[in-house]
């Protein structure tokens, strides 16, 4: 699978691991010396710049997130998507004017031409995931601290694998177009479609053990159970898209803003098709 498929308004970049390493929480993603200064092979490729240009100017400058904390430990282990648009430029010719056909001097000439800019993202962790937040804690966004978390809720039971969609974002300009919901169904018809690529890369030697550890596959096999942690204010809009509010998780704090947790199981029964098995040593790995 490469690193990022681009088609002309979509791109999609697979986890990149290592090359994150690279990344500067601390700079914003359109200053990071430490990737232009990489050989183009190890750099981190352009969707995902793309993609923390879009979380900055949603969480870190409209909501005020502190720039240090949006990027986060799941990002090298997520798949992302990044929405495009293209934009009208004009530029004057570079004659400045142009002659008609009668002989007169027209206006300078505007050349319209388009430059496409990221326009909205999404990602998806897959498993493992830590514990699910307690109702009332206060916590970074996304921390992996045990102690504000519980396991099981009335939906999970605390042990079936399942994938996180988190850090979805549309700049202000495009909001009420549609991104939101393509976002969404890209990324389910792709874990739909993938859903053993989404998994974590186990050696065929321990996966057996692993079962046997994890009630017999419930939390290594993903069978479709998809959470996403929802800022209060927006759970109407993926209730459209049929995730439901998990009461028994409560609402707990993220940044200062309240959140809440929503599911939806996907019908892996439909179109789902055996990919190739992943094999590496542990759930968190780099290739």
């Amino acid at each position: 699978m490469s690193v990022s498929t681009r088609s002309e308004f979509v791109d999609f970049i697979v986890p990149l691991h290592e090359r994150l390493k690279l990344y500067d929480s601390t700079k914003s993603p359109t200053d990071q010396p430490q990737n232009d200064a990489a050989d183009l092979t190890k750099a981190i490729p352009q969707g995902f710049i793309d993609a923390m240009t879009v979380r900055e100017e949603v969480f870190v400058k409209e909501q005020k997130v502190p720039l240090e904390n949006e990027f986060d430990e799941d990002d090298e282990r997520s798949f992302h998507w990044v929405v495009y648009a293209s934009i009208p430029a004009k530029q004057s010719s570079p004659t400045g004017t142009t002659q008609n056909g009668n002989g007169t001097v027209d206006p300078a000439r505007r050349i319209s031409t388009s430059t496409k800019i990221p326009i909205g993202t999404l990602r998806l962790v897959p498993p493992p995931h830590p514990p699910h937040p307690t109702p009332g804690s206060h916590h970074k966004a996304d921390a992996l601290n045990r102690d504000l978390r519980k396991d099981s809720t009335i939906v999970h039971d605390g042990k079936e694998a399942y994938v996180k969609l988190g850090r979805m974002a549309v700049i202000p300009e495009f909001r009420g177009a549609g991104i939101s919901k393509l976002l969404l169904e890209t990324a389910l018809a792709f874990a739909k479609e993938h859903p053993y690529e989404i998994m974590p890369r186990f050696d065929p030697t321990k996966v057996e053990a692993l079962r046997q550890e994890s009630d017999r596959g419930a939390g290594i096999d993903w069978k479709g159970l998809v959470l996403l942690h929802a800022q209060v204010g927006v759970q109407k809009v993926y209730k459209k898209y049929g995730f439901e509010t998990d009461e028994s998780m409560g609402v707990w704090n993220e940044e200062g803003i309240d959140h809440v947790g929503m599911w939806k199981r996907l019908d892996m029964d439909s179109g789902r098709r055996r990919s190739s098995q992943w094999f590496l040593s542990s759930p968190l790995a780099s290739p």
